[in-house]
């Protein structure tokens, strides 16, 4: 869809903290005073020696020298980034699965508004690849819904003579292989962070790396059969870019809330929403909730694909 606009725009972990690091970070957590990524903060809290328990946006310090304790605010960044970290090492330690088929399931939303109603238009698209590369792809898409978003859309759509809700229906959905930006099959990615952005990297034609990773990213994690390793890579990769923030408490179009990677403008931002408790991806969408993939099911299956609508 139009409002992601991927194709146009596209198409670390850290060492052992050496003293300067440690003191560095050890300021940090005694004064309060928030960090920068790409430092996580169990990393940088390991990397000090410092007994700390976060909960509820606060650190309890013991003090140096002393008995007491002293408790520090944690800047709100830092506790989502602490979120997402522990979903990626989930997501990671799951493995990579098995079956003939890998299928990600998913509904395309898009909310259209006019000058005094939303309809909300919903599509089902399942998306197949074979393990054993003699297929290649195939591809479901079922018909779309349209209805007014909310009690007051539909009075609103009524008193204007009930129009065609789907005069402006989703369109259909653009699709590349994304093993075409690696020379490496997407089974077989790096499950490393900073190998994998190299391995990225190499395919990218001269536009901003940003844009090109985030771009390259969200589709890997969509159209491609990625491991659950190189998934919580490909999260941390993110995480770390420039423009890129973590958000904690972020809600789909479907009420599921999660940690989020949110990147762009704010006239143009999309987000990349993570279950906290596994780390799967929960859906892909515009933050000013006018479209959204959704994803219902993604993984190994033996499940027969179906036979139409074949592609490679």
């Amino acid at each position: 869809m139009k409002e992601f606009q991927l194709i146009d725009e596209v198409m670390p972990h850290l060492p052992p903290a050496d003293h300067a690091t440690a003191m560095a970070a050890r300021a940090r957590v005694l004064g309060g005073v928030r960090r920068r990524r790409p430092v996580w903060p169990r990393v940088a809290l390991a990397a000090v020696a410092v007994s700390a328990v976060i909960a509820g946006g606060f650190v309890a310090v013991p003090l140096l020298g002393g008995t007491g304790v002293r408790t520090a605010t944690v800047p709100a960044a830092d506790a989502a980034d602490a979120v997402l970290d522990a979903a990626a090492g989930r997501l990671a330690a799951q493995p990579p699965g098995t079956g003939a088929w890998w299928r990600r399931e998913m509904v395309r939303v898009s909310r259209v508004r006019t000058a005094t109603y939303t309809v909300e238009q919903r599509a089902r698209d399942v998306l197949w690849a074979s393990r054993d590369r003699k297929v290649g792809y195939r591809h479901q898409r079922g018909p779309v819904s349209a209805e007014p978003l909310t009690p007051a859309d539909r009075q609103a759509w009524q008193a204007a003579g009930s129009p065609d809700l789907c005069d402006d229906c989703l369109p259909g959905k653009i699709y590349f292989t994304p093993l075409k930006l690696t020379t490496t099959p997407a089974t077989r990615l790096p499950a490393e962070p900073g190998a994998l952005k190299a391995e990225i990297l190499r395919a990218t034609d001269g536009r901003a790396p940003e844009a090109w990773l985030w771009g390259a990213s969200a589709w890997l994690l969509l159209d491609a059969e990625t491991t659950p390793a190189t998934r919580a890579a490909l999260y941390r990769v993110l995480a770390g870019l420039p423009g890129v923030r973590v958000e904690d408490g972020v809600t789909d179009l479907d009420g599921r809330t999660g940690v989020a990677l949110t990147y762009g403008e704010a006239s143009a931002r999309q987000q990349i929403v993570i279950d906290r408790d596994s780390g799967q991806l929960l859906a892909i969408q515009e933050s000013d909730g006018s479209s959204a993939y959704l994803v219902k099911r993604l993984g190994w299956t033996d499940d027969p694909a179906p036979k139409e609508s074949t592609f490679s």
